[in-house]
Protein backbone atom coordinates (compact mmCIF):
# COMPACT_ATOMS: atom_id res chain seq x y z
CA UNK A 1 0.00 0.00 0.00
CA UNK A 2 2.63 2.49 0.97
CA UNK A 3 4.67 1.55 -2.39
CA UNK A 4 1.14 2.69 -3.90
CA UNK A 5 1.15 5.78 -2.93
CA UNK A 6 4.69 6.34 -3.26
CA UNK A 7 4.82 7.29 -6.72
CA UNK A 8 1.47 9.43 -6.62
CA UNK A 9 3.73 11.74 -4.19
CA UNK A 10 6.30 11.87 -6.20
CA UNK A 11 3.93 13.31 -9.22
CA UNK A 12 2.35 15.79 -6.47
CA UNK A 13 5.64 17.19 -5.56
CA UNK A 14 6.98 17.38 -9.33
CA UNK A 15 3.60 19.11 -10.14
CA UNK A 16 3.93 21.73 -7.38
CA UNK A 17 8.06 22.26 -8.18
CA UNK A 18 6.72 23.10 -11.89
CA UNK A 19 4.33 25.59 -11.06
CA UNK A 20 6.48 26.98 -8.40
CA UNK A 21 9.13 27.13 -11.09
CA UNK A 22 6.63 28.70 -14.14
CA UNK A 23 5.60 31.24 -11.47
CA UNK A 24 9.25 31.90 -10.48
CA UNK A 25 9.78 32.63 -14.59
CA UNK A 26 6.69 34.65 -14.94
CA UNK A 27 7.56 36.53 -12.40
CA UNK A 28 11.19 37.18 -13.70
CA UNK A 29 9.53 38.26 -17.13
CA UNK A 30 7.50 40.33 -15.74
CA UNK A 31 10.14 42.24 -13.64
CA UNK A 32 12.11 42.03 -17.21
CA UNK A 33 9.28 44.50 -18.98
CA UNK A 34 10.35 48.05 -19.84
CA UNK A 35 7.32 50.47 -20.74
CA UNK A 36 8.55 53.68 -22.15
CA UNK A 37 6.22 56.78 -23.63
CA UNK A 38 6.30 58.83 -26.60
CA UNK A 39 4.76 61.08 -27.99
CA UNK A 40 5.44 64.20 -30.98
CA UNK A 41 3.67 67.56 -32.09
CA UNK A 42 4.59 68.97 -35.84
CA UNK A 43 3.65 72.00 -37.35
CA UNK A 44 3.75 73.39 -40.66
CA UNK A 45 3.07 76.89 -42.66
CA UNK A 46 0.20 74.38 -44.81
CA UNK A 47 -1.67 74.94 -41.24
CA UNK A 48 -1.43 71.28 -41.19
CA UNK A 49 -0.97 69.88 -37.69
CA UNK A 50 0.29 66.13 -36.08
CA UNK A 51 -0.18 64.85 -33.15
CA UNK A 52 1.00 61.23 -31.66
CA UNK A 53 1.18 59.86 -28.62
CA UNK A 54 2.16 56.42 -27.69
CA UNK A 55 3.69 53.38 -25.22
CA UNK A 56 6.12 50.88 -25.78
CA UNK A 57 6.27 47.61 -23.79
CA UNK A 58 9.87 45.47 -24.59
CA UNK A 59 11.86 42.99 -22.43
CA UNK A 60 15.25 44.02 -21.60
CA UNK A 61 18.57 41.84 -22.92
CA UNK A 62 20.25 41.07 -25.80
CA UNK A 63 18.74 38.52 -28.21
CA UNK A 64 15.08 38.38 -29.70
CA UNK A 65 12.33 39.21 -27.94
CA UNK A 66 8.64 40.02 -27.77
CA UNK A 67 7.23 43.62 -28.21
CA UNK A 68 3.69 45.33 -27.51
CA UNK A 69 3.52 49.10 -29.08
CA UNK A 70 0.26 51.53 -29.60
CA UNK A 71 -0.18 54.88 -30.17
CA UNK A 72 -2.75 57.15 -31.17
CA UNK A 73 -2.69 60.23 -33.43
CA UNK A 74 -4.38 62.81 -34.78
CA UNK A 75 -4.04 65.04 -38.17
CA UNK A 76 -5.80 68.19 -38.44
CA UNK A 77 -5.42 69.17 -42.33
CA UNK A 78 -7.21 70.64 -45.53
CA UNK A 79 -8.95 68.80 -47.53
CA UNK A 80 -9.09 70.57 -50.68
CA UNK A 81 -6.07 72.61 -50.22
CA UNK A 82 -6.71 76.68 -50.29
CA UNK A 83 -10.65 76.00 -50.05
CA UNK A 84 -11.69 77.72 -47.01
CA UNK A 85 -13.86 76.33 -44.58
CA UNK A 86 -12.65 72.48 -45.96
CA UNK A 87 -10.38 72.03 -42.59
CA UNK A 88 -10.66 68.64 -41.41
CA UNK A 89 -9.58 66.24 -38.42
CA UNK A 90 -8.95 62.44 -38.53
CA UNK A 91 -7.86 60.65 -35.89
CA UNK A 92 -6.60 57.22 -35.05
CA UNK A 93 -5.59 53.98 -33.01
CA UNK A 94 -3.39 51.62 -33.56
CA UNK A 95 -1.66 49.18 -31.84
CA UNK A 96 1.06 46.40 -32.59
CA UNK A 97 2.78 43.17 -31.74
CA UNK A 98 6.23 42.42 -32.88
CA UNK A 99 9.26 40.80 -32.02
CA UNK A 100 12.53 43.09 -31.72
CA UNK A 101 15.97 41.48 -31.97
CA UNK A 102 18.99 43.49 -30.24
CA UNK A 103 22.73 43.29 -29.94
CA UNK A 104 25.45 45.60 -28.32
CA UNK A 105 25.22 48.17 -30.99
CA UNK A 106 22.46 47.36 -33.63
CA UNK A 107 18.58 46.43 -33.18
CA UNK A 108 15.68 45.40 -35.61
CA UNK A 109 12.15 45.10 -34.69
CA UNK A 110 9.64 43.94 -36.86
CA UNK A 111 5.36 43.82 -35.94
CA UNK A 112 2.09 43.72 -37.08
CA UNK A 113 -1.19 45.65 -36.25
CA UNK A 114 -4.31 47.19 -37.15
CA UNK A 115 -5.26 50.90 -37.55
CA UNK A 116 -8.14 51.96 -36.51
CA UNK A 117 -9.10 55.32 -38.10
CA UNK A 118 -11.82 57.90 -37.39
CA UNK A 119 -13.23 60.39 -40.39
CA UNK A 120 -11.30 58.14 -42.96
CA UNK A 121 -9.94 59.54 -46.00
CA UNK A 122 -7.24 56.96 -47.87
CA UNK A 123 -5.13 60.20 -49.62
CA UNK A 124 -5.14 62.16 -46.11
CA UNK A 125 -1.47 63.83 -46.85
CA UNK A 126 0.75 63.73 -43.86
CA UNK A 127 -1.72 60.56 -41.72
CA UNK A 128 1.61 58.49 -40.79
CA UNK A 129 -0.43 55.40 -40.08
CA UNK A 130 -2.52 56.00 -42.91
CA UNK A 131 -5.92 57.39 -43.65
CA UNK A 132 -8.09 54.16 -43.41
CA UNK A 133 -8.73 51.00 -41.13
CA UNK A 134 -6.49 48.46 -41.75
CA UNK A 135 -3.62 45.94 -41.29
CA UNK A 136 -0.22 47.31 -40.77
CA UNK A 137 3.04 45.90 -40.61
CA UNK A 138 6.09 47.78 -38.82
CA UNK A 139 9.88 47.90 -39.13
CA UNK A 140 12.40 49.32 -37.30
CA UNK A 141 16.21 49.39 -37.02
CA UNK A 142 19.23 51.04 -35.11
CA UNK A 143 22.91 51.41 -35.32
CA UNK A 144 25.06 53.08 -32.17
CA UNK A 145 28.97 53.30 -33.05
CA UNK A 146 30.78 52.74 -30.26
CA UNK A 147 33.75 55.33 -31.17
CA UNK A 148 33.84 58.49 -29.34
CA UNK A 149 32.08 60.54 -31.37
CA UNK A 150 29.81 57.77 -32.56
CA UNK A 151 27.06 58.41 -35.16
CA UNK A 152 23.15 57.11 -34.58
CA UNK A 153 21.37 56.09 -37.15
CA UNK A 154 17.71 54.87 -36.92
CA UNK A 155 14.98 53.69 -39.59
CA UNK A 156 11.32 53.22 -39.32
CA UNK A 157 8.69 52.74 -41.31
CA UNK A 158 5.10 51.08 -41.20
CA UNK A 159 2.56 50.16 -43.80
CA UNK A 160 -0.82 50.32 -43.95
CA UNK A 161 -2.43 47.32 -46.40
CA UNK A 162 -6.10 49.44 -46.56
CA UNK A 163 -5.01 52.22 -47.66
CA UNK A 164 -2.19 51.50 -49.64
CA UNK A 165 0.16 54.06 -47.14
CA UNK A 166 3.80 54.15 -46.45
CA UNK A 167 5.80 56.54 -43.76
CA UNK A 168 9.22 56.27 -43.31
CA UNK A 169 11.98 58.31 -41.73
CA UNK A 170 15.66 58.05 -41.52
CA UNK A 171 17.74 59.52 -39.12
CA UNK A 172 21.39 59.92 -38.07
CA UNK A 173 22.70 62.18 -35.44
CA UNK A 174 26.32 62.72 -33.43
CA UNK A 175 27.45 64.79 -30.41
CA UNK A 176 27.57 68.16 -30.01
CA UNK A 177 30.48 68.49 -28.43
CA UNK A 178 33.55 66.75 -28.23
CA UNK A 179 32.53 64.63 -25.57
CA UNK A 180 30.76 61.54 -26.36
CA UNK A 181 28.95 61.62 -22.96
CA UNK A 182 27.81 65.30 -23.89
CA UNK A 183 24.39 65.58 -23.49
CA UNK A 184 23.39 67.24 -26.94
CA UNK A 185 23.37 65.12 -29.94
CA UNK A 186 22.65 67.25 -33.97
CA UNK A 187 21.72 65.31 -36.78
CA UNK A 188 19.86 64.91 -39.76
CA UNK A 189 16.40 63.63 -40.83
CA UNK A 190 14.68 62.55 -44.32
CA UNK A 191 10.92 61.66 -44.13
CA UNK A 192 9.03 60.07 -47.03
CA UNK A 193 5.15 59.17 -46.64
CA UNK A 194 2.39 58.31 -49.43
CA UNK A 195 -0.18 56.71 -50.96
CA UNK A 196 -4.07 56.02 -51.04
CA UNK A 197 -6.70 54.49 -53.26
CA UNK A 198 -9.58 55.13 -55.32
CA UNK A 199 -7.89 57.95 -56.92
CA UNK A 200 -7.43 60.10 -53.40
CA UNK A 201 -3.58 60.07 -53.35
CA UNK A 202 -0.95 62.22 -51.55
CA UNK A 203 2.73 61.88 -51.08
CA UNK A 204 4.75 64.21 -48.56
CA UNK A 205 8.99 64.25 -48.71
CA UNK A 206 10.72 66.06 -45.67
CA UNK A 207 14.14 67.05 -44.42
CA UNK A 208 15.86 68.87 -42.23
CA UNK A 209 18.15 68.77 -39.66
CA UNK A 210 17.79 68.00 -35.76
CA UNK A 211 18.89 68.58 -32.18
CA UNK A 212 18.84 65.67 -29.32
CA UNK A 213 19.74 66.74 -25.47
CA UNK A 214 19.41 63.75 -22.68
CA UNK A 215 17.78 65.95 -20.21
CA UNK A 216 18.18 62.23 -17.72
CA UNK A 217 18.65 58.41 -18.57
CA UNK A 218 14.86 57.96 -19.11
CA UNK A 219 14.26 61.47 -20.45
CA UNK A 220 15.11 63.00 -23.91
CA UNK A 221 13.54 65.50 -26.23
CA UNK A 222 14.40 66.25 -29.97
CA UNK A 223 13.58 69.21 -31.96
CA UNK A 224 13.31 69.10 -36.23
CA UNK A 225 12.65 71.83 -38.57
CA UNK A 226 12.87 71.92 -42.08
CA UNK A 227 11.50 71.54 -45.75
CA UNK A 228 8.27 70.08 -46.86
CA UNK A 229 6.77 69.43 -50.41
CA UNK A 230 3.58 67.80 -50.71
CA UNK A 231 1.74 66.37 -53.69
CA UNK A 232 -0.67 64.45 -54.55
CA UNK A 233 -4.35 64.12 -57.00
CA UNK A 234 -6.30 66.44 -54.85
CA UNK A 235 -3.34 69.06 -55.45
CA UNK A 236 -3.45 71.34 -58.73
CA UNK A 237 0.25 71.99 -58.15
CA UNK A 238 3.10 70.84 -55.42
CA UNK A 239 2.66 73.02 -52.16
CA UNK A 240 5.67 73.46 -50.19
CA UNK A 241 5.71 74.66 -46.84
CA UNK A 242 8.46 74.92 -43.49
CA UNK A 243 7.73 72.64 -40.33
CA UNK A 244 8.39 72.37 -36.44
CA UNK A 245 8.38 69.49 -34.70
CA UNK A 246 9.02 68.23 -30.87
CA UNK A 247 9.27 64.80 -29.84
CA UNK A 248 9.79 63.38 -26.64
CA UNK A 249 10.40 59.48 -25.66
CA UNK A 250 10.69 58.50 -21.49
CA UNK A 251 11.64 55.61 -20.02
CA UNK A 252 10.57 55.49 -16.04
Amino acid sequence: MKLQKLPSKIVAATAIAGLIGAAQSANAQLTNLHPSFYGSAELDTRNSQFYLPGVYVGVGGLGWSPYFNANGYALHYQVLPQITGSDRTLSAFMPTLGMAYASRSNGLSIGGGYAFVSNEDPGAPGAEGGGTSGATASLGAYHVGRAMRSMHSQLLANYNFDSHYVWARGRASVPFGASRSHPARIGAELVGQGGGRDGATSSTWQAGPTLEYVWTPGLRTTAAAGYKTVDGSRFAERENAAYFKLEFSFSP
